[in-house]
């Protein structure tokens, strides 16, 4: 609980700290800041020794870009996507019928791209060590996201 309390407050100074930032880098400050924290909050979760925990970030830096570029190339078809039911008529697009099976190919490369990363893993961690990345991932995200939510309760959304 102490450390649910020490990572909201910090997550709060942060984002109070980039309120006043223009947009785009106060997102790129932020990110940066967040995936900090996640790092340092996950050696310790997993206790990994100093050779382990070099090897698994070299992995886990990886995987993160290639995450990051799947993403982006997710973000970029919805885009196309929207210009093409926006500028057309055509209830029966070709284009679009292909758009979207594109988008779930790229969402199924996101899942394959993560197990492939996961099952990389038993070379550099235990089981037990692999159990609790999976539990570190999901709450860390889930504190984030209660953090974020709350401060937008609180002082309206970051515009």
């Amino acid at each position: 609980m102490k450390n649910v309390a020490s990572i909201i407050i910090l997550m709060l100074t942060l984002s109070f700290g980039l309120y006043a930032q223009p947009r785009k880098f106060r997102d790129t400050n932020a990110m940066k800041k967040i995936e900090e924290l996640e790092k340092i909050k996950l050696i310790e979760s997993l206790k990994m020794n100093e050779e382990t925990t070099l090897r698994f970030f070299a992995r886990w830096d990886k995987f993160k870009d290639d995450q990051h570029n799947i993403i982006e190339n997710i973000n970029n078809l919805v885009d196309k996507m929207d210009q093409a039911v926006t500028n057309s008529n055509d209830d029966k697009n070709p284009e679009v019928k292909k758009m979207i099976k594109d988008y779930f190919d790229m969402e199924s490369q996101l899942q394959k791209n993560r197990r492939n990363f996961i099952n990389s893993l038993n070379d550099i961690l235990t089981q037990t060590q692999i159990a609790k990345l999976l539990v570190f991932e999901k709450k860390f995200k889930d504190e984030i996201r209660n953090v974020l939510f709350y401060r937008q309760r609180m002082h309206g959304p970051m515009n």
